[in-house]
C-alpha cells in the first residue's frame, strides 16, 4: 500500500509503464470532470472509473480485495476514511468474483484506518484488503478516481 499526495506521484511511475501512465493522467486533473463511470486508457489493462457518491458509517462498508487489479484511488473532492489491512485470516464473506476481480470480508478486530483528503491517493496491491468509502466525521460527498491497473498480461 502507498499513501501519498498526487503532487508527488512522480516517484512511484517506477512501477510500471501503466502505473506511469496512471499517475500523468491523475496530475492532470482534468480527468476529476469526467462524467461518471468508466473511461477506458488501455482497454482493460488500464482504466479508470469516475465517482461521486457520500460516504456511509463504518458499520455499511465492507472490506473487499481484489487478485488482478492494483486500485490506485484518488480524492479529489471530500475526505473520507478507508480501512486497510492484510487479508491473512479474513474470514470470506462474499467468494471471489473472477469476472469483476472482487472479494468481500468480514471486519476483522484490527485494522488500519487511512484518512484520505482531497488531492491524495492510496495504491492498493493485490491482496490487499481495503474498506473505502466510509465517514470522516459525518457524511460527506466525494469525487474520486479509482484507477485499475492490470497487474499480468
Amino acid at each position: 500500500m502507498i499513501h501519498d499526495r498526487i503532487e508527488t506521484a512522480d516517484k512511484y511511475k517506477v512501477l510500471s509503464e501503466r502505473f506511469s501512465r496512471a499517475f500523468e493522467l491523475l496530475q492532470q486533473g482534468d480527468i476529476a470532470n469526467n462524467e461518471d463511470g468508466r473511461h477506458d486508457v488501455d482497454g482493460d489493462k488500464l482504466f479508470y472509473l469516475v465517482q461521486n457518491y457520500v460516504t456511509k458509517p463504518v458499520e455499511e462498508c465492507r472490506f473487499e480485495a481484489h487478485r488482478r487489479y492494483a486500485d490506485i484511488q484518488a480524492v479529489f473532492a471530500g475526505r473520507e476514511a478507508m480501512g486497510y489491512t492484510q487479508p491473512v485470516g479474513l474470514e470470506i464473506q462474499t467468494p471471489y468474483d473472477g469476472t469483476k476481480d472482487i472479494m468481500f470480508f468480514a471486519v476483522p478486530d484490527n485494522y488500519t484506518m487511512l484518512q484520505l483528503t482531497a488531492g491524495e491517493f492510496v495504491v492498493l496491491f493485490p491482496g490487499e484488503g481495503h474498506m473505502p468509502m466510509c465517514q470522516s466525521g459525518g457524511p460527506m460527498k466525494i469525487r474520486k478516481i479509482v484507477f485499475k491497473v492490470l497487474m499480468e498480461d
